[in-house]
């Protein structure tokens, strides 16, 4: 370990004495030359870093910077567009002159900006002027237009807040409540605007986006991480994290304050800490460390956020004032704590057939301390199990939402409800096929299985999804999914380590996920840029044509067909797809299905991002009524419908939740949400036409 610090400290000293004396590259452009080098080598469709490439780049980096195109001026893009051209160059050369001129150009855009805001905010604003406001211009903004451009920007702001904060107390609209409230609306805007502004200006995020921008540019699931943002992608893989159980942010005052506690943590479990305490002070360690005070505003939330990065040890103390103002002192450790959000739950749907329900929200991963599997495919057959011994006739798999994670969770899931064979099929840049299979013959489940799948399905959840499909093992229920059918790779970007080196990475080189196979159905075909498409459509509104997709991007990678045959066995009875869409089709058009619907697809039709909009505080107060008027008609239908089926615990988790109050509280969030989950009742309902069919 000495050896390799020794090296990695000269290698620094040297490239610092040849910026210093040479003009050779500075570490930004070693890091863009070891990122690129890395990606070229390992991705499985390198792309040549030419012209194209470079505006590629540019693109990204705007949206990364600019999403909303109100930054840069026309002008400016033009300008940066061009350099952008030159990439390539740049990279060759050691040099960053199109970086530096995009990061000078757009922090000088922010400071105009700022001056526009403080000068605009600074007095009462005007909200019943007849002007409106065109989006439009965004895509033609110029030196002549970007003063009114934000000033509208900045009213339709306040307006906005004033409406959040009083969105049924029509008293607002009087003349001295309306002073009061647009001053307190004015004043919020202006610090939410400073702390945007600020964190862009952040030490390194122009630097961490542009080699973001660079990645992403192979293909749109390339990525380069920090140290951080590496090990948080491998610990969103495991259920179970090491954590002090607080959240952070800043509240209305621009105060850094706790914003959520995590069950069963050291910090729940003192019963001290609750959200909306102000964090005054932390201390890293118990017995040792000085107090980091902590200020106001994004500096004092990237200050803490910054110290928590960089402290490794499990022992915190934390200085908090709470609601009533006083000053509470708590000591924390850092535990392992059970993350409900990304863990498999399931629920009995009882009524007049029993029907199983498992939400999977990702495909985690984590062993145990005798290195046995304890992901998120053995937790499924776990499910199932307990399931089974309350006698359910059916299963729906809820995929909605899941964008992913571990390939060989995925395969493993697979063959709980396949006897034998192959799941998918990889290939690599060398045009190499590997064919990943079940190897356990049986299944835990052969009943009726349906796949709840939305436009946020991806990755592994179309890799379960295809291949049930294709075995014809389930019907597949939803809107087409994502469409991502590649996999990926975390390599460390320092030079001294090789694939094949026992030395470790020093990680202040960052890591590239790189994109290094292609995935395949067992039919052959594969769900990139297409997505998995569902037997029966279920939750499609005029809204699912604005959901984001692979196909979306402009440079999605198109993989290039396999001609190796893959062999597998589907099931040999047909599913009752046609008799069971018609039903679908039926139960959508009536009673609260049909009011669902016309909700959404009246709200979709009222969407139109590039129409004019009123600076008139009336006119948004109106259409706040009607929308509100709208869902709380609905709100009162759903709620008076009876679904035919409740919602509650298989026997076991019963007993347990008995004896585990925080375990109880989870299950009941669930069943909460399950409780107004209307395109889940209305899979429940296609479901309870399946198992009739069968027994007639």
């Amino acid at each position: 370990m000495r050896l390799r610090s020794l090296l990695t400290t000269t290698l620094l000293v040297t490239i610092i004495s040849f910026n210093s004396s040479a003009g050779e590259p500075d570490s930004l452009s070693v890091n863009v030359r070891l990122l690129v080098k890395k990606i070229q080598g390992k991705h499985v469709k390198p792309r040549t870093v030419d012209a194209v490439f470079g505006n590629q780049v540019h693109e990204y980096l705007c949206s990364f910077v600019d999403r909303e195109k109100e930054i840069l001026r026309k002008e400016d893009l033009t300008y940066l567009k061009d350099l952008s051209s030159k990439l390539n160059e740049d990279i060759q050369n050691g040099r960053q002159f199109y970086f530096s001129e995009f990061n000078r150009i757009a922090l000088e855009r922010c400071k105009e900006i700022q001056a526009i805001q403080k000068a605009y905010l600074s007095k009462p604003v005007l909200l019943n002027s007849t002007k409106k406001h065109d989006p439009k211009e965004q895509d033609n903004l110029t030196e002549k237009n970007y003063k009114t451009y934000w000033e509208n920007n900045l009213c339709l702001a306040v307006i906005s807040e004033i409406i959040s904060l009083h969105p049924e107390d029509a008293k607002v609209l009087l003349k001295d409540s309306l002073t009061r409230f647009e001053k307190k609306a004015r004043l919020k805007i202006e610090k939410e605007y400073a702390n945007y502004f600020e964190a862009i200006q952040t030490k390194g995020f122009m630097q961490e986006m542009y080699l973001n921008a660079i990645a992403m540019s192979f293909d749109p699931h390339t990525l380069y991480f920090s140290p951080e943002q590496k090990d948080g992608f491998i610990e969103e893989l495991s259920t179970q994290k090491e954590k002090f159980g607080i959240t952070y942010g800043l509240d209305e005052q621009n105060r850094v304050i706790l914003t959520d506690i995590l069950p069963g943590s050291s910090a729940w479990l003192s019963n001290e800490l609750f959200s909306g305490d102000q964090i005054l002070k932390i201390k890293f360690g118990w017995k040792s460390g000085a107090w980091l005070e902590i200020g106001n505003g994004i500096s004092g939330l990237t200050e803490l956020s910054d110290a928590f990065g960089k402290y490794q040890g499990k022992e915190i103390s934390i200085l908090v004032k709470d609601k009533d103002g006083y000053e509470v002192q708590v000591d924390l450790e850092k535990t392992l704590v059970y993350s409900d959000n990304d863990n498999i739950k399931n629920a009995l749907m009882a009524g007049p057939k029993n029907i199983g329900y498992i939400s999977l929200p990702d495909f985690y991963t984590a062993y145990s301390a005798d290195m046995n599997e304890q992901g998120c495919a053995n937790d499924m057959a776990k499910c199932i199990l307990k399931l089974k011994k309350d006698g359910i006739e059916g299963l729906i798999l809820d995929l909605r939402g899941n964008g992913g994670g571990s390939l060989y969770e995925a395969v493993a899931l697979s063959g709980i409800f396949i006897d034998y064979g192959p799941i998918l099929a990889m290939s690599d840049n060398k045009g190499m096929v590997q064919v990943l299979k079940d190897i356990n013959r049986g299944f835990i489940y052969d009943g009726p299985l349906m796949v709840l799948i939305d436009a946020e399905s991806a990755s592994a959840s179309e890799i379960v999804a295809a291949v049930l499909q294709d075995y014809k093992k389930a019907i597949i229920v939803g809107v087409p999914s994502f469409g991502k059918a590649t996999s990926q790779i975390v390599f460390p970007l320092d030079p001294l380590v090789g694939d094949f080196s026992t030395l470790q990475e020093n990680p202040d080189y960052g890591y590239a996920n790189i994109t290094e196979g292609f995935l395949y159905r067992v039919n052959g075909k594969s769900n990139q840029a297409i997505g998995v498409l569902p037997d029966i459509e279920l939750g499609m509104s005029s809204f699912d044509s604005i959901e984001e997709r692979e196909r979306n991007y402009e440079n999605e990678l198109i993989p290039d067909p396999i001609d190796k045959k893959i062999v597998y066995t589907p099931a040999p009875n047909p599913l009752p797809v046609e008799t069971l869409a018609a039903f679908a089709v039926k139960q959508r058009s009536s009673g609260i299905y049909a009011a669902y619907y016309k909700v959404l697809d009246s709200l979709a039709a009222g969407y139109d991002e590039n129409q004019t909009i009123s600076l008139d505080l009336l006119d948004h107060w109106n259409e706040r009524l009607q929308s509100k008027a709208s869902k709380e008609h609905f709100k009162v239908v759903k709620n008076n419908t009876n679904w035919g089926h409740g919602i509650r615990s298989n026997s076991f988790d019963k007993t347990v939740y008995a004896k585990n109050p925080v375990l109880q509280k989870y299950f009941e969030d669930f069943a909460s949400r399950l409780k107004s989950d209307i395109e889940l009742f209305e899979a429940v309902g296609i479901m309870n036409e399946w198992l009739q069919t069968i027994n007639k």
